[in-house]
């Protein structure tokens, strides 16, 4: 079994690193959960749980920021919890990811047929209409109408992936924009009011759903041997997405709640630009609209990006089988992992469970990496000193430990309140992960009796790795 593997050799630069991250990030969540989130008795806590995402947010960007500037590698979550945690912990995160991001697509892509109803009649059966009229599609058709020519663009490679996220990143800033500003301005605060109106358990609820969105940041710990310069620019590239993103994506949720009273948009399709016609004219409301339906192509775009580069990283620790590892030469893409990524999704449309359910495995997911990230973080000192010490972004040891703390107790205290909110989505999760364990100890099993001692495959860096962590260009 040798370790043949190429090596991605096309790299994009900070501009567009940053549109790729910020694309990942400000997905269509925000413009599609809050309307779910008011029918399902958030009410006006829907804004507060906006902005009470940027808590868990910032204790997950420090030890990002951290972990990127110490440790590029392409599929970064996976490498820093396998080098840092432990083998176990480290096969744990394709399997508990993998699967979340299969729904998280199909979630994404269900906002984006949703959002297409603003502009088009559609029904939920197949076309069965006269000749010469405009077709009735069903949600179906439309998710995969977004699913199946992204999955194609990113067997192109990273570079054609990159241009088109520019344009379209561009677009959705001047969209957000031009919400939020002349919205801010028809702000009620009456419309605030109660906060509550049926507890706080929608809140909750309310609060690890949209945090969705906020891990987009963490991107570029993904695509880490993609980057030029990575030592330096992953860091650089979280923390501009970060500022620009959240600051768009809260106010965005805000605005909206205050400028219309939450009953009237509750549950509706195309929440936010039914708010928008509130205070827009109708070309002003159509285009944010247009805005919402790019952020869902954004976020598929990089949905692709990010994780099947995890997958084709554990591929090469063998992990999962090594053939996901491999590199298309003409393309310089990881075609079959891009695959794996693609192409259940698409077999998993027609049976996948409700938007909001999609949105809580996600984000448990989610909340799991970064209480795995903070141990990871934790441990970066004594493991790798050397990484530690040189890192272009040195969190301090006080400022390491806060950051560590918060990154292990506010995702486990969502954890917590979300189980008793919704324990059966909770309780299916919990059973996974620990299917993980037989599962992990029949794969060392299987490797060892060809001589092969899996565990060690996965505690250090490879030969390319520690070149880019010791900023070699």
């Amino acid at each position: 079994m040798p370790d043949d593997y190429k090596i991605i050799d096309k790299q994009v630069g900070l501009v567009a690193a940053t549109a790729l991250t910020i694309g990942n990030a400000i997905a269509i969540t925000m413009f599609l959960l809050p309307a779910h989130l008011l029918a399902e008795g958030a009410g006006p806590s829907v804004a507060l749980a906006a902005a009470a995402t940027a808590v868990p947010t910032v204790f997950s960007i420090l030890l990002m920021l951290q972990l990127g500037g110490a440790m590029p590698a392409a599929g970064g979550m996976y490498v820093y919890v396998s080098r840092l945690v432990g083998p176990f912990w480290g096969f744990i995160v394709p399997w508990i990811t993998v699967p979340a991001v299969w729904l998280g697509l199909i979630y994404v892509a269900y906002g984006f047929a949703e959002y297409v109803r603003f502009f088009l009649p559609i029904s939920v059966e197949l076309p069965v209409l006269p000749a010469f009229t405009v077709p009735m599609l069903s949600i179906d058709v439309l998710i995969l109408a977004l699913l199946v020519p992204f999955l194609i663009l990113n067997l192109l490679g990273i570079r054609l992936v990159a241009n088109v996220q520019l344009g379209l990143v561009a677009v959705i800033i001047a969209g957000m924009l031009a919400f939020i500003l002349p919205g801010a301005v028809t702000v009620d605060a009456t419309n605030y009011t109660p906060m509550f109106p049926e507890g706080y358990g929608p809140f909750v609820v309310s609060v690890v759903s949209l945090f969705i969105g906020m891990y987009g940041f963490g991107l570029a710990l993904n695509i880490g041997e993609e980057i030029e310069n990575p030592v330096k620019n992953i860091p650089r590239v979280i923390a501009i997405s970060t500022v620009i993103g959240v600051t768009l994506m809260v106010a965005t949720v805000v605005v909206a709640v205050g400028a219309l009273e939450w009953t009237e948009w509750a549950g509706s399709e195309a929440g936010i630009a039914v708010v928008a016609t509130e205070f827009l004219p109708p070309w002003g409301a159509a285009f944010v609209a247009i805005v919402a339906v790019l952020g869902a192509l954004t976020t598929i775009n990089t949905i692709y990006v990010s994780f099947s580069r995890l997958v084709m990283r554990t591929a090469r620790d063998w992990i999962l089988p090594p053939s996901l590892a491999h590199v298309s030469d003409r393309f310089d893409s990881p075609n079959r992992a891009v695959l794996l990524i693609g192409v259940p999704t698409v077999l998993l449309v027609p049976v996948a469970p409700d938007p909001v359910v999609m949105s809580i495995v996600l984000s448990l997911a989610l909340l799991l990496a970064i209480i795995f990230l903070a141990v990871a973080a934790y441990r970066l000192p004594r493991v790798f000193p050397q990484r530690y010490e040189y890192s272009f972004y040195k969190l301090s040891p006080r400022v390491l430990l806060v950051a560590v703390v918060g990154g292990v107790t506010v995702p486990a205290l969502f954890w917590i309140l979300l189980s008793i909110e919704m324990p059966r989505v909770a309780g299916a999760l919990l059973g996974w992960i620990a299917l993980a364990y037989p599962v992990y100890r029949l794969r060392i099993r299987w490797y060892r009796k060809r001589d092969v001692e899996l565990k060690e495959r996965m505690k250090s860096l490879h030969a390319h790795e520690k070149e880019k962590a010791a900023g070699d260009e």
